[in-house]
């Protein structure tokens, strides 16, 4: 037989009663958007006498914004608690005599979430750093041959121009000595002129030079664009950190064994210099700060992040023991520790009673990443960008009267880092020169690796313009992806790696409600993990769980593994 759940009540430490202690019991509810822990099932409290009086006491020394702390505990078990005072305690509306004020849970999921939404990256930095890396990357046009050869003809333009200046220069310098030296006759005049001309001549040439110089360097970054850096961090170390910001500590098995998961932020410009005008530059005011700002909007705060998070990778966040843990759903359902024994559900007929996981029913599964239209280069290869899945029927008899609804979109709000895999044309043709180049300077002593250079081009990050618009997602070792970096971090991989476990056929369930006994062991084992196992050894999911104060039973609804949707597959339409 189940022992009695004895419940207690606390403020600050102070055992007290509330007036409605009988109502209150336990409970859980795990079909909400939160993985919600166990919880009071009331939301907020009558006090009384002393307990009123403890209440007031701490609003006269500390004011009305800190809470009280509040503890439930059961047994040997606690539930923190704390009186939120600013959420309009009633204190006139019940008298002289009782006091109403609101309850909430103390570094619990709701107040993690809280916080977490809160939190951006920004106000993080300030009192908690971030480490950040430096992303190499390489700017690479779209119309390269055009620039290459308007710059070319520009060049032949102005060499032409430079050459016929020089000629005219010495004609110019010709002249001028003539007529300084012709005689003891000197002509001021035509000194003057002929001066005036030479200076003329002189800053015509020299700005022709210069000219052809600037040409020049833009034909040499054009071809061999330098290698510029951004700052960017890991997933894993941004969450963390904002965690600990908030008192919590965070793990994730996903992200500990993949910390290569980075993000790259939307680019910043200082001061009041136009976008427009920065474009089509080959200089550069952009930066990044190494984290998301209120530009990358998706993933602008932790919150935010964290809900890509679970999204990416068919997670959820539970915070056990004041740590916020990410895992794949069914991740919990391997620490099971509490066994319960079930039971027909309608006694008085000795039947069962259930109905089906239709919510988790879909004819459609479509996960997609994001393409950018400020950088083109996020428009390769978009095979990769996303997966799309349909449930269809094995077999069927008539085919009019099949019915499988449902749609699960998953917008992943990132960006690929496009990988520069080679060298481009323009490269190869310029290889030889930069080649022959080392040669000649290293023949005489020199030391050029001018060819080395190019080569290690490949890898690097590479961009269309300075600006672009989406955040985007990496998988980097010391700055740079490897080749087969789709093949990590595309849409069906993850698809494949943590989202199969969705198909229909292997989520099929069935959805009971039941009392069953349970005793303060089990209890205190459900508060971290809504996953039970029966007497036979199936895994339960827990999906809402409520105990009235001092019972033996627990009211609980789960959901058990079914084979009803036996006559269906899963296929991939997309390509």
């Amino acid at each position: 037989m189940s022992e009695n759940l004895e419940s207690k009540h606390f403020i600050n430490g102070t055992e007290i009663r509330p007036k409605d202690a009988d109502k209150i019991g336990v409970k859980l509810d795990w079909t909400k958007d939160n993985a919600i822990e166990l919880e009071l099932s009331v939301d907020s409290i009558i006090l009384e006498n002393k307990a009123k009086k403890l209440v007031l006491d701490h609003i006269d020394t500390y004011g009305i914004f800190e809470g009280i702390p509040y503890t439930f505990q059961i047994n040997q078990f606690s539930l923190e608690y704390f009186i939120e005072l600013v959420d309009d305690p009633r204190i006139s509306g019940r008298g002289d005599s009782s006091i109403e004020v609101n309850i909430k849970r103390r570094g619990s999921v709701n107040k993690f979430w809280d916080d977490a939404n809160g939190l951006s990256f920004s106000a993080c930095n300030k009192t908690h750093p971030f480490t950040v890396l430096d992303l190499p990357y390489l700017i690479v046009k779209d119309n390269q041959l055009e620039m290459l050869i308007m710059l070319a003809i520009s060049a032949f333009t102005l060499t032409k121009a430079l050459i016929e200046g020089i000629e005219q220069l010495v004609i110019s310098i010709t002249d001028f000595i003539k007529i300084v030296s012709v005689g003891t006759v000197v002509n001021t005049g035509q000194i003057i002129a002929a001066a005036l001309l030479l200076i003329a001549q002189i800053i015509y040439v020299a700005a022709l030079l210069i000219a052809l110089i600037d040409v020049t360097k833009q034909i040499i970054e054009l071809i061999f664009p330098p290698i510029r850096y951004f700052k960017g961090a890991t997933v894993l170390h941004l969450v963390q950190r904002a965690c600990e910001k908030l008192g919590f500590g965070f793990q994730s098995s996903i992200l500990e064994n993949q910390p290569e998961w980075t993000i790259l932020p939307v680019p910043l410009i200082d001061g009041e210099v136009s976008i427009i005008d920065k474009l089509f530059t080959l200089d550069t005011g952009y930066h990044t700060l190494g984290y998301p700002t209120a530009k990358d909007g998706a993933v602008s705060t932790l919150g935010k992040l964290l809900r890509v998070l679970e999204q990416m990778f068919n997670g959820k966040i539970r915070v056990v023991n004041n740590v916020a843990i990410l895992e794949r759903w069914d991740y919990w359902a391997l620490q099971s520790g509490v066994s319960i024994t079930r039971t027909l559900n309608l006694q008085n007929v000795r039947e069962n009673q259930w109905k089906y996981n239709s919510g988790d029913w879909w004819k459609r599964y479509y996960m997609h990443y994001q393409w950018d239209v400020s950088d083109f280069h996020t428009m390769d290869r978009l095979a990769s960008l996303d997966c799309e899945y349909s449930t269809e029927p094995v077999s069927v008899n008539n085919a009019d009267l099949v019915s499988i609804k449902g749609l699960v979109n998953i917008p992943i709000p990132f960006a690929f880092a496009t990988r520069k895999n080679s060298l481009t044309w323009v490269e190869e043709v310029c290889l030889p020169f930069a080649k022959l180049a080392d040669s000649v300077v290293n023949f005489f002593g020199g030391n050029s690796s001018l060819e080395a250079q190019v080569k290690g081009r490949v890898g690097v990050t590479m961009i269309g313009q300075q600006y672009f618009q989406k955040t985007k997602i990496m998988f980097q070792t010391g700055g740079r992806q490897p080749e087969n970096y789709r093949d990590i971090i595309g849409a069906n991989t993850l698809y494949q790696k943590y989202h199969v476990i969705n198909q229909v056929k292997e989520n099929f369930k069935r959805e009971y409600s039941e009392v069953v006994k349970f005793s303060t062991q089990q209890f205190e084992l459900l508060l971290d993990n809504n996953f039970v196992t029966d007497q036979n050894g199936n895994s339960l999911e827990i999906l809402t769980f409520e105990w009235t104060n001092e019972g033996k039973e627990a009211e609980i609804t789960y959901a058990i593994k079914s084979n009803e949707g036996f006559n269906t597959k899963t296929i991939r339409i997309d390509g």
